[in-house]
């Protein structure tokens, strides 16, 4: 072959082969991208409640490293009960018939929240002051725990009343149309005979709350409740001269 066409195919091949490496170079760069999405951050909301009593102050459910506060106020401290038809409808009293209290319940965290409640004790005792009498003394918290953890005594129908009323305000004068305790109606509450034991038997510790319903409050919002005791005019002599003392709860999930 002559020197002349060697020459020309060394040069063809030289170009092809330049060629061929600019083509492989530039498909690798066509199917190649990349992006990026930086500084990006999450941050977790707080579930926070505020208790409370009357005019009291607020108390809050974080106290030091714990979301658990059992130092809020008393709700009330009055022994002395005066009996009152069971089927009595429950308005703010003008006169002192039955034991109540009115507590708000404040979401103070950033997330919604429902609430629950519960009782995780109840003991009974005489009235220091009260005369020595025949009868038989009756636990106003019958019929007591489920586990049948009861303080001695007896447990006889006609005991202490227990209501759980949702309230439209902070007036507290207009009861909304749904009773939490002792039913759960679309009605105001009305006292029922034995429904403060009932109320500790079936909710007595974080496992057995009682639902206040399962529409969430939202944040920097409040709900309105009286808790009220009473005595029912059906209760018996041995009711007399007792004192119940006893613990709720509110829980916020």
């Amino acid at each position: 072959m002559p020197a002349k066409t060697i020459k020309k195919l060394l040069l063809s091949l030289i170009v092809m082969g330049i060629l061929g490496s600019f083509t492989a170079g530039g498909t690798y760069a066509l199917l190649t991208g990349q992006g990026s999405n930086p500084n990006n951050s999450i941050a977790s909301g707080s579930l926070l409640m505020d208790n409370t009593v009357g005019a009291g102050s607020a108390c809050h459910s974080q106290s030091g490293a714990l979301n658990i506060n059992t130092t809020c106020d008393t709700l009330f401290t009055s022994g002395l009960l005066y009996p009152i038809p069971s089927a009595a409808e429950p308005p703010l009293p003008a006169s002192t018939t039955y034991a109540f209290a009115n507590v708000t319940i404040k979401n103070s965290g950033t997330l919604p929240e429902t609430f629950k409640i519960y009782m995780p004790s109840c003991t009974y005792a005489v009235n220091g002051s009260f005369p020595a009498v025949s009868w038989a003394a009756i636990n106003p918290c019958c019929p007591g725990t489920a586990s049948g953890a009861l303080p001695a005594g007896p447990c006889t129908s006609g005991s202490l009343d227990f209501i759980v009323q949702e309230y439209t305000s902070s007036a507290f004068t207009t009861a909304l149309s749904a009773c939490v305790w002792p039913v759960s109606i679309a009605a105001a509450c009305t006292f029922q005979a034995d429904s403060f034991g009932s109320f500790w038997s079936g909710h007595h510790d974080n496992t057995h709350y009682l639902s206040l319903g399962s529409t969430p409050l939202a944040a920097g919002s409040s709900r309105y409740f009286q808790i009220a005791v009473a005595e029912p005019t059906a209760a018996a002599n041995g009711l007399q001269g007792q004192t119940a003392t006893f613990s709720l709860y509110w829980h916020a999930e």
